[in-house]
């Protein structure tokens, strides 16, 4: 599967996850999916809302803003709503990972679960490193939901 994102949205992720550095930005995409690639038109930005409150397990007291994220199902919902509005749909979400590579974290895959998100979803992931965006990657998870699996990103200019 090609994930294809416009300079426009390529150049908004960079912009949040900079901006929300040394912290992990969120933010959910939204475009159009089809058999074989999925359009980003836009994103939907979102706050981090983690605090040791939403943790999962007692060792997640132990992460901060830095290395987790939360996505707080409202921010989806009005996400959801602002793609629908243009006839589109939330076909992903993204995140950034400060001072760490864009593969995806043994957590990232214990929330894309969650999200129930299947072949057809994808997760892209922003490496930022002081304070500099660098690496973009994309995945999606295997039709068990079990892994990740990367797809190639197009940028169309």
């Amino acid at each position: 599967m090609i994930i294809i994102l416009s300079d426009h949205v390529r150049y908004a992720i960079v912009r949040h996850a900079e901006e929300t550095y040394p912290n992990e930005c969120v933010g959910l995409l939204i475009g159009r999916i089809d058999e074989s690639r999925i359009a980003v038109k836009d994103i939907f930005p979102a706050l981090n809302r983690w605090t040791i409150e939403v943790g999962l397990t007692p060792t997640d007291a132990e992460h901060s803003q830095r290395d987790r994220f939360y996505l707080d199902p409202r921010d989806y919902l009005r996400a959801d709503r602002a793609a629908r509005a243009r006839h589109l749909d939330v076909v992903g979400c993204y995140h950034s990972h400060p001072d760490h590579p864009a593969t995806p974290s043994p957590r990232d895959l214990t929330g894309a679960q969650g999200v129930g998100g299947g072949s057809g979803f994808v997760f892209l992931i922003q490496s930022v490193c002081d304070g500099r965006a660098t690496e973009l990657t994309a995945w999606t998870l295997d039709p068990t939901g079990s892994r990740f699996v990367a797809q190639e990103i197009d940028i169309e200019r």
